[in-house]
């Protein structure tokens, strides 16, 4: 379920794109950099020592997760390692993946 509302929320917003999933973690890493992604966002928690492996492999990503009852989530990047990200709603998963690629959105452009 909670990956079906990820995926409305991105399918949602004209200049996001869905460009992979996968079911788990194991490959993670490896499907996040052949689909060149920006943003990964992942249900349920990370080790810390798993997101630090792929963010120190691909230093430009954002990783945004999304806690198992889908209330709470977490930004993750480089520096600074977890940034909170508050109560998940559609407007704040927008928000959070916005200000993790620096896509902004200006009124009248689409």
């Amino acid at each position: 379920m909670l990956s079906d509302i990820v995926k409305a929320v991105i399918a949602s917003q004209a200049d996001f794109e869905l460009v992979g999933e996968i079911g788990g973690t194991t490959g993670l890493a490896r499907a996040a950099g052949k689909a060149a992604a920006d943003v990964l966002i992942v249900g349920g928690a990370l080790r810390g020592s798993h997101t630090l492996r792929i963010l120190y492999g691909m230093p430009r990503l954002k990783i945004v997760t999304i806690e198992a009852d889908g209330r709470q989530g977490f930004l993750h990047e480089l520096r600074p390692s977890r940034t909170p990200v508050g109560e998940i709603s559609p407007g704040i998963l927008v928000a959070a993946i916005r200000g993790a690629t620096g896509i902004g959105h200006t009124a009248g452009h689409a």
